[in-house]
């Protein structure tokens, strides 16, 4: 269970995500990968499989110029409108899950895959101290009263 202190920064790391006072970065290669609290298999098997039987069913019906144009499409597909979605899917996942409690957001730190920016500053895992760099960094009704803790 997590103690007081990191509940509390926790409570306030949203608090600042929320307001966009700090920018959370996600490692995706960490992130969607087997042994992710937000892995989707689905997410890559479905296309990636997809493309195959396109690829092959092309090369049976047209011979190998038609196939070489599927796979030349498929990868460009890939590329362009797939990997980019993924990418914002496991991005979104990941968000949902470090805010969701004290003990995930420990879980993502502790596998360094995710880092935390604010302006130029940014804390990394594993020497960066999360709760130190969160209570540094003003919430917008800190810094509208002119100070912060």
């Amino acid at each position: 269970m997590a103690d007081v202190s990191s509940r509390d920064a926790h409570a306030r790391l949203v608090r600042l995500l929320a307001q966009k006072r700090l920018v959370l970065g996600v490692n995706i290669g960490v992130m969607s990968r087997p042994g992710s609290p937000v892995f989707r298999r689905i997410e890559t098997a479905l296309p990636t499989g997809l493309g195959l039987f396109g690829v092959i069913g092309a090369t049976v019906i047209g011979g190998v110029t038609l196939g070489a144009l599927a796979l030349t499409i498929g990868v460009a597909v890939w590329f362009l409108v797939i990997l980019p979605r993924i990418k914002d899917q496991v991005y979104a996942r990941s968000y949902a899950f470090v805010t969701s409690s004290p003990a995930a957001f420990a879980q993502a730190w502790e596998a360094r895959a995710i880092t935390l920016r604010a302006g130029a500053e940014e804390c990394r895992p594993p020497d960066g101290d999360w709760i130190a760099f969160v209570r540094a960094t003003p919430t917008r009704e800190e810094e509208e009263e002119g100070g912060h803790r």
